[in-house]
């Protein structure tokens, strides 16, 4: 069982197993990210979390951070996709960081975001590349994660992510 409490809360925001957990090597993830705060805390940031933002942080420091998930051996859409989820992203999605720490629960469209950056990552991790079957095969195979995995060409929603719509006939 998880026992840090950003990630027993990001579990039950996302409905997310411990072997999915494990999967996305959110405890490492997560100590990393904050270990990058925590430097940019004493260094005397007004906005640490700032620090490991997608956009906000400046290159060296965007560059530090995706130097130190590389030992992680993500591939670069993983990198991207794990570093959207905790940190946010520029379409206005705040980061789960961002979200523990103002005691938020997630609203359905940021749900929805999250999804689709959990969805990239265990994707790729369980060897999956194409998206149809990647969807098809991992969302139904899911004993932890409920969730499931949108398809190309559904319509675009909050934070440019994309929400299921029912077929017309």
């Amino acid at each position: 069982m998880t026992s840090s409490p950003f990630l027993k809360w990001a579990q039950s925001q996302l409905t997310l197993s411990d072997d999915d957990v494990a999967q996305m090597k959110l405890a490492a993830v997560l100590d990393l990210f904050v270990s990058r705060i925590e430097a940019a805390r004493v260094r005397g940031a007004t906005a640490p979390l700032t620090t490991v933002s997608a956009k906000k942080a400046g290159g060296n420091s965007r560059a530090t951070t995706r130097r130190m998930l590389d030992p992680l051996k993500f591939e670069p859409h993983q990198r991207r996709a794990i570093h959207r989820l905790m940190a946010g992203s520029p379409s206005g999605w705040p980061g789960l960081l961002w979200l523990f720490a103002h005691h938020r629960e997630l609203e359905p469209a940021e749900r929805r975001y999250a999804r689709r950056q959990i969805c990239t990552v265990l994707r790729t991790s369980s060897g999956h590349t194409d998206d149809h079957d990647a969807e098809t095969s991992w969302s139904s195979s899911r004993t932890g994660w409920s969730g499931q995995c949108l398809r190309a060409g559904d319509h675009p929603d909050r934070y440019g992510e994309e929400s299921r719509q029912p077929a017309t006939p």
